[in-house]
């Protein structure tokens, strides 16, 4: 019997990372309180790595890592222009477009990943 393994800790702290990017981006400044969650912005920010998630135990290799890093990047530099720099109103709407956008790029790489496996 053959046994496999699951263990991809690069991918899973990339996963890891961007929820954290995710939080920080819908965490905006209110002026009457603190801090107001917009859980649209989070749950568009976590829709790449939802996606990239489903390969990240799948298929184990440095092809894995460098789309997670890409992903990562991208939302870094999304979050950094939008809410640090910005004054994250986000009425441009980059916010949601830009994760959405990855998340479709990063499908075609999960079909891949289950192919090669056989999951498909």
């Amino acid at each position: 019997m053959h046994t496999q393994s699951y263990a991809n800790p690069a991918g899973y702290f990339l996963i890891i990372i961007g929820l954290l990017l995710s939080l920080v981006s819908a965490l905006v400044p209110h002026f009457e309180a603190g801090y107001r969650l917009m859980t649209s912005v989070f749950v568009t920010g976590m829709l790449p790595y939802m996606v990239y998630a489903i390969a990240v135990p799948v298929f184990r290799d440095t092809m894995t890592t460098i789309v997670g890093l890409l992903i990562v990047v991208a939302h870094t530099w999304l979050v950094f222009t939008q809410r640090l720099i910005g004054n994250a109103d986000y009425s441009d709407g980059m916010i949601y477009l830009v994760p959405m956008v990855i998340a479709l790029a990063v499908v075609p790489f999960v079909i891949i990943a289950l192919k090669k496996q056989g999951m498909i």
